[in-house]
C-alpha cells in the first residue's frame, strides 16, 4: 500500500516523494528548497468487522512537504496548492482501487535557519488516515 501511495503522490504532484523517518535526517536539508515530499509511516490497525470476519485496516502516515517561502507572497499560494493536491489525491482512481477512504489533517509552519532569515521554509505536516481495502 505504501508503494502505491508514494507512486500516486509523485504522479499527481510531479514532485519527488521519499519514504523515511524525519528524525533520522536533517529536516530542512531533506525537504530542500525546491519542494519535496517525505512519507513517514506511523501506524496500522487491523480490526475484524461483521459476522463474515472481514478485516478492515486503518493506516496512519505523516506526509511532510517543504518549499522556500516568498515573503512578498506569503504561504497562501502553497496552502492553496497543498489543498488542491490533497483533493486530487482523494479522488485518484488508481489509489481508490487500494483504499476505501482517505482523511487528512495538516499544519503549516515557517522554519527558519537563522534569526535574521526573512524567507525560511514553508513546511506542511499532513496526517493521512487511510482505510484500506
Amino acid at each position: 500500500m505504501l508503494e502505491v501511495l508514494i507512486e500516486r503522490i509523485k504522479e499527481i504532484s510531479g514532485i519527488e516523494c521519499k519514504c523515511t523517518f524525519v528524525n533520522d535526517n536533517n529536516y530542512m536539508a531533506l525537504l530542500g528548497s525546491g519542494g519535496r515530499f517525505i512519507l513517514e509511516p506511523e501506524s496500522q490497525e487491523s480490526r475484524t468487522i461483521g459476522i463474515s470476519h472481514r478485516k478492515e485496516k486503518t493506516r496512519k502516515v505523516r506526509l511532510f512537504y517543504g518549499k522556500m517561502n516568498n515573503p512578498e507572497i506569503g504561504p497562501l499560494k502553497e496552502v492553496k496548492w497543498i489543498e488542491n493536491f490533497l483533493d486530487e489525491l482523494k479522488k485518484d482512481r488508481e489509489l481508490l482501487k487500494h483504499i476505501i477512504n482517505l482523511d487528512h489533517y495538516y499544519t503549516v509552519h515557517n522554519e527558519k535557519n537563522k534569526e535574521n532569515d526573512r524567507t525560511g521554509l514553508v513546511t506542511f505536516e499532513i496526517t493521512l488516515d487511510i482505510k484500506e481495502r
